[in-house]
């Protein structure tokens, strides 16, 4: 779809997006990127998503956004020229461009890009495929959302190929971590689940809000875990909560949101 966007100061079409030949966010996957929610020009979460990305940016030695009012502006701005009142905005940054090889130049110049499209309907439920890919607790792409996202993609492509929605990542050690884009939380005898930070899980925003809301206990847990629950959901800054329905094809839970979760979203 065609469309305005915003790249380092400038407001183009997406058609001329495209990074330098030599960006090494393109290149090595050396940059960050989040994705936000934004409705009628305001994101979701806003403040969330830029303490994370301040974070990743500081332990991965990016110069994060200073501006975080600005970059909101800028934010509202692309989904007016966008027309759009119910979005999905990326933001993506880079290390900027540098000389062949890992090292970067000793002076960083970040590229900073924000796109736009619709925001399509959260589906009703999701199931989940078991993927033989294994998220390491001590990958920086499993704790940051870089732009290093193989890992997910080909789990995606492989739940796909088994008529799944998404697939469900363990760590090396066989615990649960989480969806392929989405963190999983689960219902046992009323009480809310969800795997730790250290099973190579990202801490993302709507997580976040969860177990600032309600007790949530979140621990290194088997899959099988999974198997008595009363409730599986998974969660992500685009579509919110969504019930999970099958794992492999094998029913789990309800298939229903909890009202306590739902709440939340309302």
């Amino acid at each position: 779809m065609s469309g305005i966007a915003f790249k380092d100061g400038d407001w183009i079409e997406t058609a001329r997006t495209g990074w330098g030949l030599e960006d090494r966010g393109g290149l090595l996957g050396d940059g960050l990127f989040e994705t936000l929610h934004v409705i009628k020009g305001k994101a979701v979460r806003f403040d969330r998503h830029m303490a994370r990305l301040a974070r990743s940016a500081s332990e991965l030695g990016l110069p994060g956004p200073r501006d975080a009012d600005g970059i909101a502006e800028l934010i509202g701005e692309l989904a007016a020229r966008n027309a759009l009142k119910d979005a999905v905005v990326r933001l993506t940054l880079t290390a900027g461009a540098g000389p062949r090889g890992l090292e970067r130049p000793d002076e960083l110049v970040p590229s900073l890009t924000l796109t736009a499209a619709p925001r399509k309907a959260p589906p009703a439920s999701v199931a989940l495929s078991l993927s033989e890919i294994r998220r390491s607790p001590a990958s920086l792409t499993a704790r940051h959302k870089t732009l290093s996202y193989m890992d997910n993609v080909q789990a995606r492509r492989q739940a796909r190929g088994q008529g799944a929605d998404m697939a469900l990542l363990t760590d090396t050690r066989g615990n649960l971590s989480g969806g392929d884009c989405a963190n999983l939380f689960w219902l046992t005898s009323g009480e809310v689940f969800t795997p730790a930070t250290a099973c190579g899980v990202l801490a993302g925003t709507v997580r976040a809000e969860i177990l600032d809301s309600m007790p949530v206990e979140a621990g290194a847990f088997p899959v099988d875990m999974l198997a008595g629950a009363e409730t599986v959901f998974v969660t992500n800054a685009v579509f919110g909560a969504v019930p999970v329905t099958t794992l492999d094809g094998r029913p789990v839970g309800s298939g229903e949101l909890p009202a306590k979760i739902a709440a939340i979203f309302a």
